[in-house]
Parts: structure tokens; sequence; C-alpha cells
């Protein structure tokens, strides 16, 4: 098979955008020899006009989808050996899959067609990508030379043979040199910065870098945000270019941007694949789950950063905690059962690792608490399944398409050797999938003969396990790497059986084949760096059997298959976008993006009449008495609509979930929770498992649960009795789950319950709050700062008029409804003496947490009745649009303020719509 290449439009756009810029700027050198080309002997005779190329700059950015531009960046750099130099910088950013090399390589050859000039550097920071490079040469070369029929053209590998003679040595021919940058940032070992140590017979001693510099080559940077060190940026000055040119989809620094081809607008006109994801959440294996992701030194102290289930009002969530020596992780969890005894016993490095009290030792990296060979295959079942329905649907449809997937594997030995798991796995897995979709049970191909393998290698053919972008296993690697790329067309043939390809995950960045489907990420650890990497082995679009590409996006999706909920990989991939120079919108100027405030309390207003009439009203505390109706308890929570979660309880299983990516303007992927489904996965089996002891299960989540709550355990078992015996059969399946559910119910029965039965009794005064403590004379808020012409944010601090109302010199809001509302106070001279914002240190207790009103107002109704009045401002009057906690605590709030012991103080819910509510209940 050969690949087909033909005239792109977003291709010819990225070419143009580049080329136009040196239209008048770009003068060839005088005295040029008669029949050979300007850029013969190097660049170094080329000048640039910057004005016109900021004219050209300004021109060609108000044109493309990028901020019109009419100033010329210049970068200014010593290089490593002690030279200033001066270039223009331009940037083109392009979504991966869409042709990026190809666009290089061709607006490189446009230069030297318009131009003249002959000498290019191409710079990668990595052994796949410079692979990847070679490869585009060799299969763009006829093409090209179809398209420039009188523009002879080479490249050679820095390092190689004769590869930078080649570059230096005049001629009409454009000489490419890849190089890695690995070889430009290390001046003191590497031989291209080393002199000759005898001159040849003509006098020449000049290095090879120096060599390099003379010629003032073009530099075209793949992935220029991977060169960003200081370090590297000295590198790239010291080859002394005449202008370098950037490609990258996530640029971390835009200098002159020229071209944006984003991933939403690539997947919106079908340049690249549709991306969708399958996503294994892994059930429990008993353990308690632990993520050990890293290990950072502070203050010198070790902290770790874990993964753990932490306990919400509904359910355990996955939530990443800091720990240090000492600390407990059944608190850090909300005291969840399973985390009992986990006490970190010391932090090491070198090896990183951590060792808990009770001897449990986790390596960096290393995941605990699900069945990884279950999670593995539904992962290898999702890919097969996948693959055997996208094959059947392009065979339907009659194209001539040979459907691939891709497997990254963390270690050889998941494949390789006597125990390796995945072999036999994929075989069993693929035999039950082809009938399940309908193949002859006669006619299965042998699963053996569909798998190919390629994973790092020393010479004598012993495969290793490397970390990926080390310069030690670079060799190793690039054995790999030519494999893959050798074989790219030989395994796109239908001829050969191989469909499914096992590579090693470290080689999971710089090489694709367009007909990538599906990839599974089979690891055992997990990074926050591969996502990107995952999609874009498979993001370009495929190709027939003729080599021609396929367009149709009805057939265009790759399907990741991995080991995480979407939410989580959604999250992960945009935080790795952002990470690696993407946008998440308008940025505020980091220096400017908050101010501090100083809220000062009035000395007049704290020291009025009208204040110490106020304060004198709600300055009690209270504690709180309930008593339980026994029986009703029962029966409600044994009708309770709570306990309906019970019944889709299965038995121990992995889910799957399938979303498709939805991206934003920016490139971030927006997909929705709601558009995630759900399916069933391997069932994990749990042999010898005790029948649970759900009495003291439900008791535990009772008492440790968000709202503690504490019932006779006679009651308790009352309760569960009554349980409808549909729901009790649960329990052997998810225990930890049916106690959850079972508590929640009987919470908010009971809770509700003590709504009507609830009373409050004053506590001693000597206990009561003090007006110093609760409303200090000075405090300072760090808040965002309000920019002139814009909206002030939800939240904030803002100015109290001189002459006015409030406490203090400031309202410290927590929503615009707040604002508003302290607004109206304000202006209601004829009514209102004096208000404040409660400080979140008043505190009222309930039995769903402590509570703090916002608002405590001195008002004058109709000029003869004096009113006390404590308010809570909401966007909406009904209490039921409100969480149910929430809810509740103002519920509660209404029985403490009825008992104020020194004066009635009207309590209740309002907005900013409806005012102070006086009167209404």
């Amino acid at each position: 098979m050969k690949f087909r290449f033909d005239d792109q439009p977003h291709q010819v756009a990225a070419i143009d955008a580049v080329v136009d810029l040196f239209e008048g700027a770009l003068l060839p050198p005088a005295n040029i020899v008669a029949g050979q080309a300007p850029g013969a002997d190097g660049n170094q005779g080329f000048q640039l006009s910057n004005q016109t190329l900021a004219a050209n700059l300004k021109s060609v950015t108000a044109r493309e989808d990028v901020d019109t531009q009419d100033t010329l960046v210049l970068m200014n750099e010593e290089d490593l050996q002690d030279n200033t130099r001066e270039f223009p910088n331009f940037s083109v950013e392009m979504e991966t899959g869409t042709g990026k090399t190809y666009v290089y390589i061709a607006t490189a050859l446009r230069l030297a067609e318009t131009y003249g000039l002959r000498k290019f550097v191409i710079l990668v920071h990595s052994v796949a990508i410079r692979a990847g490079v070679l490869k585009t040469f060799e299969q763009t070369y006829d093409h090209f030379r179809s398209k420039f029929p009188n523009l002879s053209y080479g490249w050679n590998v820095m390092g190689e043979s004769r590869a930078l003679d080649d570059f230096v040595d005049p001629s009409s021919t454009v000489q490419f040199l890849v190089a890695s940058i690995q070889l430009l940032d290390k001046p003191d070992t590497n031989t291209l910065y080393f002199s000759p140590e005898q001159a040849r017979i003509w006098g020449e001693a000049t290095s090879g870098i120096k060599k390099i510099a003379q010629a003032k080559p073009i530099v075209l940077i793949d992935e220029p945000q991977n060169m960003a060190t200081p370090l590297r940026k000295r590198a790239i000055a010291t080859l002394n270019p005449l202008v370098v040119l950037r490609y990258s989809a996530t640029h971390k620094e835009t200098f002159n941007l020229v071209h944006r081809l984003g991933a939403k607008r690539a997947a919106e006109i079908g340049l690249v694949k549709r991306v969708a994801v399958k996503g294994i959440v892994a059930g429990s294996d008993g353990q308690p789950y632990l993520h050990f992701k890293k290990v950072v030194s502070k203050s010198k102290k070790l902290f770790s950063t874990l993964m753990i289930d932490k306990a919400t009002n509904n359910s355990p969530q996955r939530t990443e905690i800091v720990v240090s020596v000492g600390d407990d992780i059944y608190d850090e969890s909300g005291r969840l059962e399973q985390y009992r005894g986990l006490v970190v016993d010391n932090i090491l490095r070198k090896p990183d690792r951590m060792v808990f009290e009770n001897g449990l030792t986790l390596s960096l990296g290393e995941e605990i608490g699900v069945d990884q060979l279950s999670t593995w295959r539904d992962q290898v079942r999702q890919t097969i399944r996948t693959h055997l329905a996208r094959q059947s649907t392009l065979n339907a449809a009659q194209v001539d398409v040979k459907v691939l997937s891709l497997f990254f594997v963390e270690r050889v030995a998941d494949y390789v050797g006597d125990n390796a798991p995945l072999p036999e796995m994929f075989d069993s897995i693929f035999r039950e999938e082809w009938v399940r979709a309908g193949g002859d049970q006669d006619k299965i191909p042998n699963p053996a003969e569909l798998r190919v393998a390629y994973f790092p290698s020393t010479k004598t053919g012993i495969l290793k396990d490397t970390k990926g972008g080390l310069a030690s296993e670079a060799e190793f690697e690039a054995r790999a790497y030519k494999e893959i790329i050798e074989h790219k067309e030989l395994i796109l043939d239908k001829a050969n059986p191989h469909a499914f390809i096992f590579s090693h995950s470290a080689l999971r960045e710089g090489w694709d084949n367009p007909n990538v489907f599906q990839i599974g990420f089979l690891r055992h650890t997990r990074s926050d760096t591969e996502r990107r990497q995952q999609i874009g082995r498979g993001l370009r679009l495929p190709v027939d059997q003729s080599g021609n590409r396929i367009v149709d996006p009805s057939f265009n999706r790759l399907t990741l298959v991995v080991d995480e909920s979407f939410a989580e990989f959604r999250e992960g991939l945009n935080a790795e976008y952002i990470a690696a120079g993407g946008k998440a919108g308008t940025a505020p100027d980091v220096e400017d993006a908050n101010s501090e405030v100083v809220i000062r309390r009035r000395s007049s207003m704290f020291e009025s009449p009208e204040f110490a009439a106020l304060w004198n009203r709600i300055r009690y505390r209270a504690i709180y008495r309930v008593s339980v109706d026994t029986p009703a308890l029962i029966a409600a929570v044994s009708a309770s609509e709570h306990l309906d979660d019970l019944r889709f309880i299965k038995a121990r299983a992995n889910v799957v979930q399938s979303a498709e990516l939805v991206y934003d303007d920016n490139g971030l992927v927006i997909t929705e929770d709601s558009s995630v489904s759900d399916g069933a996965g391997e069932k994990v089996l749990v042999a010898g498992q005790r029948l649970p002891n759900v009495v003291q299960l439900v008791e535990d989540k009772l008492l440790y649960g968000k709202f503690p709550l504490q019932l006779t355990r006679p009651t308790v078992v009352a309760v569960l009795q009554a349980i409808p015996d549909a729901f009790k059969a649960a329990a052997i399946h998810d225990p930890d789950r049916w106690a959850r559910v079972t508590a929640q119910a009987i919470r908010v029965v009971v809770i509700e319950q003590m709504v009507q039965n609830i009373t409050y009794e004053p506590m001693d005064e000597d206990t009561w709050w003090d007006a110093n403590v609760i409303f200090l004379e000075v405090e300072a808020k760090i808040v965002p700062k309000v920019e002139a012409g814009k909206p002030a944010p939800q939240s904030g601090v803002a100015p109290a008029p001189d002459d006015g109302l409030n406490l203090f010199d400031h309202v410290d809001y927590d929503s615009h409804v707040e604002r508003h509302f302290a607004e109206q106070l304000e202006n209601d001279r004829d009514r209102i003496k004096l208000f404040t914002k409660l400080p979140r240190r008043f505190k009222v207790r309930t039995p769903v947490g402590e509570y703090s009103p916002d608002w405590a107002i001195v008002c004058d109704e109709s000029g003869t009745e004096r009113l006390y009045l404590v308010r809570e401002t909401k966007d909406t009057l009904n209490l039921d649009n409100l969480a149910w906690d929430e809810a509740l605590r103002i519920r509660f709030a209404k029985k403490h303020f009825a008992v104020s012991p020194n004066g009635e103080v009207n309590f209740n819910n309002t907005t900013d719509k409806d005012g102070l509510r006086i009167g209404s209940s």
C-alpha cells in the first residue's frame, strides 16, 4: 500500500500564512553565482526587513483566526557560546492528526522555491517524533517531487555519517537536518561543540555547531513547548537561525501566532476522528482504595498526594488529598470504615514510597483496592467488541478499510513470558466476542495470529521496560519505533492478519497509524500526562486499501477504553491540555488577579443603642432536644423512597462508561456527565466472604456521616427488620453501599421528624457570643479584583456608603442576591436603622450542622413598631428548591430564634426581590 496525498484546504491555509509573511520582507543576497540558488552556500546573505515583516504580520493575522498583531516580537537570547542572537519566531497551532509535519515540510519547500532558501534544521525532542518526521519524508517524497518538479531536496539525521557535511556544503539542493534538542543542549560533552584535534590540510578547525550557525538556517521546531527551558532556548539560539517557525497543538508561548486550527474546529470540519470514551469504573476487591500519586518536599518536610474514597452526602467520591507522617486516612476519608488503622508511618525518597503503621507499603504510582485483572478483561472485551462492530459496519457499507486496535502495555512481562496474563486473556475473550457478534463458531480466526507486539529491545533482542524520553533508553525505543513505522503500510493491508497491536506505554508519543479506531490502556499505575497522548495515536483519518483517505464522519470515530470514569478522564484531559499550553478561557493577569480589602467596623454603629438592642436579642446560644417516635420512624423508613437505590445494587462488577468528546472553542472537553451511558462489566467474585454485620455497618454510617446521628441498637434493629425483603438481599453484594443507602434513608426520616419535635433551650449567659469576637474591628479579605466596565464577581467585597446604615464600611457578599439585598437596605432609610451581614463566626446549632444566618436588621415598621430581624437570602422563596440539608437548617433556625430570652426576634427567609417579608410566614 502507498499513502496518497493531496492539497487539503486547511493545510494550504497554514502554509500560506507563513509564506506570505516574507513577501517583500526577505531580500536575497547580492552577487549570487549564476545558476546557483541564493541560499546554496547558506542563508547568511539574506536580509530581513523587520518593518515589512511587521506589516505582513498584521495583514496575515487579520485574515486568520488569531488575534491581529501589528508589532513584530523578536527573541533576543545569549547562545551557549556567549553570542547574542536576535531573530523572529512565528507560531502555527495545528491539532494533532491534521498533518503538521506535512505542513512544515511543505512550507519549507515553498520558501525554498519562492525565495531560494536552502538550509533548514528540524528540531525534535524525542526519538518517536524524529522517527515520525523521517517516515513523513519518505512517504511524501514522490508527492512533493511532483509538486516541486524543479526543486531537489534531501534530509539527514544529526549524528549520522556525513549528515553535517552534507548540510553545510554548498549545494542548490534543499538540505534538511533533523536534530534532537538533546544533542544541542550539552555543550560540555557533545562533540558537536568541539573543534577537530588536528586541523584539516587546508587549515579548517571550526566546530560542527559553528558550521551550522554560519549557514544561518531556518529552524522548524516540532512541539516547541518541550523546548521552553532557558537552556533549550539558548540551544536554539546557538543555531543562529534566520527565522524560527514553531508547530504544535498546544503552544505554551505563542510567539507571533499566525495560524490556528484547534481541536474543536478540526473535529467540526472532519479533519480528525471524533473521540469517544469507554470508562471502566473498577469494582472493589475488598481492599481500601489508595492511589499514591506523588511526593513533594516543602520546608524540609515530605508530603504525599493520595487519591482515596471520601465520604459525601450520597456516596464516597474519589478525592485527592495531601498527607504527611502521622495523618490518619480514616479521618481524611470522613471516617469510612475500610480506612480504619491506615496511619502514615513514613514517607521515603529514592525510591519514593509510603509506609503505614499497619505494615502496608505503597510505591509511587501504585494503586490498590481494585481488581486489576477484571478491569483489564473489561477493557480488552470492550476494545474487541467495538473493533468487530466497527469492521462489520465498514464492510456492510463496502468501505474497504482495515480496522486496527491498539493496546498500551505498561510492563513487557504482562504480554511476554510464561506468566503473562494478556495473550491468553485476549485469545479467550476474542473467541467469546466473535460468537457474540454473530460470527460462525467454526470459522473463528486464530486470535494469536491477529495480535502483534512492539516493545523496546536490546541489540540481541531482549525486550525492555522503559519510561519514555530518557536518553539512556533511546536506543531501545528507537528499535521499536523503527519496527512500528516500517510496518505502518504493511499492517494496513487486509492480507496481513495482524489487527490488534500491543505496544509499550512508553512508546505512546510521536507515532500513529491512521486506521487505529480503538485504544485500550492496560496499566498498573496512573499518570497525569497520558490522556492527550492516548488520543493522539488514533486521531488521523483512516485510509482504504488503495491509500485514499476516508472522510465520511459517520465512520471516523476513535474509541478510548480507559480504566477510570468518564468524568475523571474529561477533567484529567482538560488539566493536561491546559498544562501543555492550552487555554481555559481568558485567564486574569496573575499579578493583578487578587487584591486585599480591609473591612472596618464603624464604631458609631457598634456603640449605638440600636446595635446594643439587636445584639442583646440574638447573642444567645442554645441547645436543642429532640424526641423520636419509634413506631412512626420504622413505618416511615420501610416506605421511604430513599430505599429505592437498594434495588440498583447488583453483584459486584465493573462499570463500562461510554461517551463522545465534545469540545469548546478553546479545545477543552465539555461533554456533560448526563450524556455518559453506563453498561455492565465483568463480575467481581469474592470467595469466602462472610455475611456482613449490617447492624454495625448502619450504626457506623449514622454515627460517622456528615450529620452524625446516634440511635439505640434496638431501634436500629427494628428499623432494619422492617425493610422489605426485596431490598434486604442486596446487602450481600455490596454491604458498604447497602448500609450507606439505608443509613441515609434513616437519617432523612429521623431529621424530618426532628423538625416537628425539636425544642431549643438557651444556655447559660456566660456561654453566649461576645460581640467583639464576632464583629472584628478590622478584617482583611483577599477578593477578586473588579475591573472597570466589567460586572461584579459572584462573591466579593463591595464598599458601603460613607453615611450608610451598615455596621461595616464594606459589605462582604457571597452572591449577587446578597449584594442587591444590601443595596436595598441602604436605600430604605425610612425603615432601616441599622443592618449587618452576620459573620460566619456567628452560628446556630442544628441537627444537620451549624448554621450561619445572613443578616441582622433593626427596622421601624409603620413608624411605630421597632422590629429586630434576622434574614436568610436565597434566590428562591421555596425551601424545597434548596438542598435538603440547607432547607432543614433554615427550618431549624426558625425554632432557635423563636426562644430568644431577651425579646422577640423575627426570623425568615427571603430573596432580593421579596424584601424584608415582615409578617409573612
